[in-house]
């Protein structure tokens, strides 16, 4: 029996799927680029983060909500600094992704162990990352707070890829982008954590041409959805 008739004979979720708790319910969304942010104290200088809890929140303007911690030192900064840099990490800098979201900018400078090299902001004064595939530069706009967290809306003022790095407005997988898969204990090294990742080569990336299922819907619906 396959999946499809699996599912339409079952009457609970369980005959269908495997429960997994909430904690796993973010794999399924996965490969996803993890952002590495950068901020700017003008006493203390640049700082690097690692996110996941960011995405797009709108289009007029073009803007970015982040979810940053109160414990952290980015929080600090940001509030002092309203401005910030989302960089795509490129598979060279998976360690930097490791360290950014475990060690605090208030004991280490992170940009200068990791050997970071940076490049001026056009319209923010916080850095771009120059190893990275590119790099968005945001102002923020609103926030608000839930819990122990604030949520920066941020604009986008710029934003910059790499040298040849889309290819019309599809990023090419010879950039190098680091598709994060998350992070699990070793099977056979219990005691170590590691980070997953997929390497995306062009030759795994599909199209599909998106009018076919627009020639499904009624005659109606058909010019209203047709781009």
């Amino acid at each position: 029996m396959g999946h499809r008739e699996a599912i339409r004979m079952t009457t609970e979720p369980s005959d269908a799927f495997d429960e997994m708790s909430e904690y796993d319910s973010t794999s399924i969304f996965k490969p996803k680029v993890v952002a590495l942010v950068v901020s700017n104290s003008e006493t203390h200088g640049p700082n690097v983060m690692t996110a996941s809890w960011w995405m797009l929140a709108g289009y007029n303007p073009y803007r970015i909500l982040l979810a940053v911690s109160h414990k952290t030192y980015t929080h600090e900064i940001i509030e002092e600094n309203p401005e910030f840099v989302l960089a795509s990490p490129s598979l060279e800098m998976v360690d930097g992704l490791t360290l950014a979201g475990k060690v605090s900018g208030r004991e280490l400078d992170k940009i200068e162990h990791l050997e970071l090299e940076t490049v001026p902001g056009k319209d923010v004064n916080v850095p771009l990352l120059a190893d990275a595939v590119g790099n968005v530069e945001l102002s923020v706009m609103d926030s608000f707070e839930f819990e122990n967290c604030t949520y920066y809306f941020g604009s986008v003022e710029n934003a910059w890829v790499t040298t040849g790095g889309l290819d019309g407005r599809i990023l090419d997988p010879d950039a190098g982008v680091l598709a994060y898969m998350g992070s699990d204990w070793g099977e056979d090294d219990p005691d170590t954590k590691y980070r997953y990742y997929a390497e995306i080569e062009p030759e795994n990336i599909g199209r599909f041409p998106g009018d076919e299922v627009i020639d499904s819907l009624p005659e109606d619906l058909q010019e209203k959805y047709r781009d």
